[in-house]
């Protein structure tokens, strides 16, 4: 089904000697995260080394927001993993992650633990899915504003942690959502009453009494949690429910989404995590937001901004480097070349060549600019250990599983934890919600980027998706209209979509949409018909 290699390439001198010349005169290489970590340490060398910005919008959210949880937690990385997690949890909660599109490890992680472990889960997102609530029956869903994401963890606190260990602002603060209401409830009273009877025997009327039951209306005093009716649930009911959910329930996870890390305060959200963890005895597993972000991030010293004459790695560019054959220079797809990639069990996993390839490779062009070990393999032992790599060459990586199902491939992350003073946490602003027509950066559920894209077995198409209702009102063909540009796209109904916010994908590199989107997944936007 993947058959994204990069066919029938030679080596092109005078091509290669373009990329060199190109890269002497570069100020920024724009890449993804579709890279070996090998080629993220070569890039990292000609950082180093030449001075070169590396620009990469997948990965650089994810770096910073991990900066942002291990400053506040002293984990240098989330504490679970999804294997784990079906072993043992049976209470999950998921923030900021579209399951079904961004992570079939999570999607999958979080049906396991209601299907096999009997277990319950809460679902926060904007946008509303139709196939969350059949994981299970003790499934509560919060299809909630955008913008509201630290609302979601403040009320994870209120519900999981033993308040004896948060501070008391937040105690306060968390309290504060509590509302009391009067409500009049209809109960049961028996009342004696008392009537004359005429006593056949005796002629006469004697007082006899008796008992009888009737309704009665009652007004009560209920206090009901303000945070679940804000983020889309139903106070007057939630109590009773999340009762039943947790009954016989020992082991708490939860999952965090890319939607957390493109967010205006990722750094709050990042303390509150870790705020979570130390209260809730709740473990955590993120998902990096592209397939190898997470080897990226820890590798590479990434910039904000592309300026410049620029290099694009299978992106954008005034000289572009493509394994899809659509470049100035062809390179290696990844199922034709060898090296590592890091996954989310914060495992170094080795990649072999599954198709032949006779052209350049990123490590030629290093070792003309920079210098660099005869092969692309030869760069596995130098991964940074202060990041958690180990200095173990390449062909002595495992490449299995055991008998039993246990993955034996390459090794986990070495992590570390540093004992941290509780963070300091900031309220919630609601004024941040977003009202109005609102794009959010999606990939249908198949589709992650180009080379899913060129598989011949795999058919969605980059369109605009979006409910039945919605896809009936905006017609065929639209013009999605952004602050710093615009893309038209063909409009098809997805029927598992609930709700009004339109899905824009960004699995074509070539379309620019992280640069429609800027440092969110999320923006309104103008939706005009074609």
């Amino acid at each position: 089904a993947y058959d994204f290699d990069n066919k029938n390439v030679t080596k092109d001198e005078t091509a290669f000697a373009a990329g060199i010349e190109a890269f002497k005169k570069a100020d920024t290489v724009r890449f993804n995260a579709m890279i070996t970590n090998e080629e993220a340490a070569m890039l990292q060398k000609l950082k180093k080394e030449r001075g070169l910005k590396l620009y990469n919008p997948e990965a650089r959210a994810f770096q910073k927001f991990l900066n942002h949880y291990e400053a506040a937690s002293g984990n240098s990385l989330w504490t679970t993993d999804t294997d784990t997690m079906m072993k043992k949890s049976d209470f999950v909660i998921s923030i900021g992650a579209a399951l079904r599109n961004d992570s079939p490890a999570l999607k999958y992680a979080f049906n396991n633990v209601q299907k096999l472990n009997k277990g319950a889960g809460l679902y926060f997102h904007p946008v509303g899915d139709t196939l969350i609530p059949t994981f299970g029956k003790n499934v509560e869903v919060f299809n909630h504003k955008v913008g509201l994401e630290e609302a979601a963890l403040y009320l994870v606190l209120d519900l999981f942690a033993d308040k004896d260990k948060l501070p008391a602002e937040v105690k306060d603060y968390i309290a504060s959502f509590q509302k009391e209401e009067t409500k009049t409830i209809k109960e049961k009273e028996v009342k004696t009453v008392t009537e004359m009877v005429l006593n056949e025997e005796t002629g006469k009327e004697e007082e006899v009494s008796k008992k009888v039951t009737e309704m009665v209306e009652k007004e009560i005093s209920v206090s009901l949690n303000g945070l679940v009716d804000l983020l889309g649930g139903d106070a007057s009911t939630f109590e009773d429910t999340f009762a039943k959910m947790m009954k016989k329930k020992e082991n708490f996870s939860m999952m965090i989404g890319e939607d957390l890390y493109y967010h205006d305060k990722a750094e709050n959200l990042a303390k509150l995590i870790a705020l979570v963890e130390v209260t809730c005895d709740i473990d955590v597993v993120m998902t990096p937001p592209k397939s190898n972000a997470l080897g990226v991030a820890l590798i590479c010293d990434l910039d904000d901004d592309c300026s410049g004459y620029t290099i694009g790695y299978n992106e954008n560019g005034d000289f572009k480097l493509s394994a899809l054959g659509t470049g100035d220079l062809d390179m290696p797809a990844l199922n034709q070349q060898e090296g590592t990639m890091t996954s989310i069990a914060k495992r170094v996993l080795p990649t072999n060549a599954a198709l032949e390839y006779a052209g350049y490779e990123l490590n030629d062009l290093v070792k003309v600019l920079v210098g660099a070990p005869a092969l692309t393999i030869d760069w596995t032992a130098t991964l940074p250990t202060d990041r958690g790599f180990k200095a173990l060459a390449f062909d002595t990586l495992p490449n299995t599983f055991t008998n039993q199902g246990v993955d034996n491939r390459g090794y986990v992350l070495e992590t570390s934890n540093v004992e941290t003073e509780l963070p300091e946490v900031e309220k919630f602003d609601e004024s941040l919600v977003l009202e109005g027509e609102i794009a959010y950066r999606c990939n249908p559920a198949r589709q992650f980027n180009d080379f899913t894209d060129k598989s011949h077995e795999i058919f969605e198409t980059f369109s605009l998706y979006a409910s039945v209702e919605k896809a009936e009102s905006l017609g065929k063909r639209v013009e999605v209209v952004f602050e710093n540009g615009s893309i038209t796209l063909d409009v098809l109904a997805d029927a598992k979509i609930i709700g009004d916010i339109v899905k824009v994908p960004d699995f074509q590199a070539a379309q620019g949409v992280y640069d429609l989107f800027g440092e969110s997944r999320y923006q309104i936007v103008t939706l005009r018909k074609v």
